[in-house]
């Protein structure tokens, strides 16, 4: 019985590989081969966005290769053509979301615990009337996440927030304000720990 499960395991490990590298493939042309791709992400550019990889960038869309597991692959969406998305050097993202209608700016070293998402937008008014069908009044704000910042799995991090060099934040925190640097931050909403 063992024998058979790890001839599964081995056929769903090869299989994974050769999607990775049709991935990189494909993606190759379109943000250069900056990325280790694990797993199959999702990445939507708008046409005219201006979006910047450094160099290093790990992402990982599938649970086998991240340890607490993901819930679902990467998802990058530059949402307009206005758009402006920066990702520094050194960036890990395990099974995460970044979406970015204004522009959002993520530096040097940063981690995206697994499910972390980033979004400088409501996606939709806040205002009722009409909320589902008006993309006039969506509000948005930039994003800055600065080097060496961990950002704990299953974490938000809303519109407007800048979060500080060196600072962590708390597994399961919603963010909604600005976190100086070096202190750890948690909870919904996110509020101050302790310095680090």
């Amino acid at each position: 019985m063992s024998t058979i499960l790890y001839s599964i395991w081995g056929i769903r490990k090869l299989i994974l590989i050769v999607q990775e590298f049709f991935i990189n493939l494909l993606l190759a042309h379109k943000i250069g081969n900056r990325i280790s791709i694990l797993g199959i992400p999702i990445i939507s550019i708008h046409k005219g966005a201006k979006v910047k990889f450094g160099k290093n960038i790990m992402l990982i869309s599938h649970s086998y290769f991240s340890q607490p597991g993901v819930n679902h692959p990467v998802i990058i969406r530059a949402l307009t053509k206005e758009s402006q998305l920066t990702i520094g050097n050194d960036v890990g993202i395990s099974g995460g979301g970044i979406c970015v209608m204004k522009e959002v700016i993520i530096g040097n070293n940063v981690m995206l615990g697994a499910n972390a998402f980033i979004t400088d937008t409501d996606f939709h008014p806040i205002a009722p009337q009409n909320r589902r069908y008006n993309y006039e009044d969506i509000q948005s704000r930039k994003v800055v996440i600065e080097d060496n910042v961990f950002i704990g799995m299953n974490s938000v991090v809303l519109k407007g927030v800048t979060i500080g060099e060196n600072s962590v934040i708390g597994a399961g925190s919603i963010v909604a304000k600005d976190v100086p640097p070096n202190q750890i931050w948690a909870g919904s909403p996110a509020k101050f720990i302790k310095n680090l």
